[in-house]
């Protein structure tokens, strides 16, 4: 008998009646206690460190820490200002970092919570990959599971309440 897919990307990330297929791992539905979309935070460390290492380039070409370094030719005197140098790699460091903090993107989890734990077993860069993931999940889940389907009890309305005072 063949299982009724729900949804595949074609790339290992497989929805059934059943279970939630990835490329590493297999998921019962039954076992998943509740699906959700997460946003992972991109990391600004990296930029945030490459400026703190322009400022203080900066800072000690500024302060002129570093010697000047002199070169004699026959023809020609060349001299090196090792201090202009940490100034120029100090504002090159710092451009880098700013450029590293505005272009990292936020990526986007598939959350699902099951016995072991919570879980991200799909992180992508497309927000709307994940959200269409987490709604087909949902979609199984709440359609096939017991968890998902209509407990028996009868709702009670508010017309039929009864208030004992």
């Amino acid at each position: 008998m063949r299982e009724e897919v729900i949804y595949t990307d074609g790339h290992g990330v497989k929805i059934t009646r059943d279970k939630f297929y990835t490329e590493k791992k297999e998921y019962n539905l039954d076992g998943i206690t509740h699906v959700d979309l997460s946003r992972v935070p991109a990391s600004k460390a990296p930029g945030v460190i490459l400026f703190v290492l322009g400022f203080l380039a900066i800072l000690a070409g500024s302060l002129e820490i570093f010697d000047r370094l002199t070169y004699e030719a026959a023809e020609a005197i060349y001299v090196i200002d090792t201090n202009m140098v940490a100034i120029g790699l100090g504002v090159a460091l710092i451009l880098g970092g700013i450029i590293w903090m505005i272009a990292a993107r936020d990526k986007y989890a598939v959350e699902i919570g099951t016995a072991e734990g919570e879980k991200q077993p799909i992180v992508s860069k497309s927000r709307e990959y994940a959200a269409l993931v987490v709604a087909s999940l949902k979609k199984a889940y709440y359609r096939y599971t017991d968890k998902g389907r209509y407990s028996g009890r009868e709702r009670v309305t508010s017309r039929e309440q009864v208030v004992i005072s």
